[in-house]
């Protein structure tokens, strides 16, 4: 029987499509997050994408977070640092990146939604950060979170290990769209469309841009970074 690879990419109409399927709860193995960082770099690379969308499988859930079993004292480093690679990377991929969330999205499953440059979720999802619970706390969610969503939020998100709806997390600014989970794949198909009318030259210089302000600490540095051809 063959075996099902729970990471793939697909291109299509200038939208790269990373799709991680790892039922029924999409955790992120080790494995599955090496596939995925690899995958996410093909789709950079691609000069035919202008769009990064993350999607996953199933409706149960975005994803529950990294594995458990993979939180041992021999695992632990490498976990860590190829789960940064993939939240960063999608965090500061030269494209836009969009995540297509439904179900539950918790611990690391958050973490990398919210990493997306722009989140659509379906009304029946549901984020959180529930590490704090069990004695830890999520490294990109502190490192980033305020960032992302405001002091505040962020604050309130990792402190309590609450979990918070779909319009919840948009109030937050977690989330930018959330719509009827029947109507999830034409609105985000929808949104993604609108991004798409775009120049691809024109994200990427416009990404490159808030990036280097947000390095210089949210304020405009002296000089905005120019096209570079």
């Amino acid at each position: 029987m063959a075996q099902v690879v729970p990471v793939s990419v697909s291109v299509d109409g200038g939208l790269g499509t990373l799709l991680i399927d790892n039922p029924p709860l999409n955790v992120f193995t080790i494995p599955v997050m090496e596939e995925a960082v690899a995958a996410l770099r093909r789709l950079e690379d691609d000069p035919a994408v202008k769009v990064i969308v993350v999607r996953t499988g199933g409706d149960k859930a975005f994803s529950a977070g990294v594995d458990v079993a993979d939180h041992t004292p021999e695992k632990m480093e490498h976990m860590l640092g190829i789960f940064d690679e993939l939240c960063l990377g999608v965090h500061r991929a030269p494209k836009p990146t969009v995540a297509v969330v439904q179900g539950m999205a918790l611990g690391g499953g958050c973490e990398l939604a919210a990493c997306c440059d722009l989140v659509v979720a379906s009304d029946t999802a549901t984020f959180g950060q529930p590490e704090i619970k069990v004695g830890v706390f999520p490294i990109i969610g502190v490192a980033l979170f305020a960032e992302i969503m405001g002091p505040k939020a962020a604050n309130e998100m990792l402190l309590s290990g609450a979990t918070y709806s779909a319009e919840e997390a948009r109030a937050m600014g977690l989330v930018n769209r959330v719509v009827p989970h029947a109507e999830l794949q034409a609105e985000a198909e929808a949104y993604l469309g609108r991004l798409l009318r775009n120049s691809g030259v024109v994200m990427r210089h416009t990404k490159r841009a808030i990036l280097a302000c947000a390095d210089a600490g949210r304020g405009v540095p002296s000089r905005l970074p120019g096209p570079s051809m």
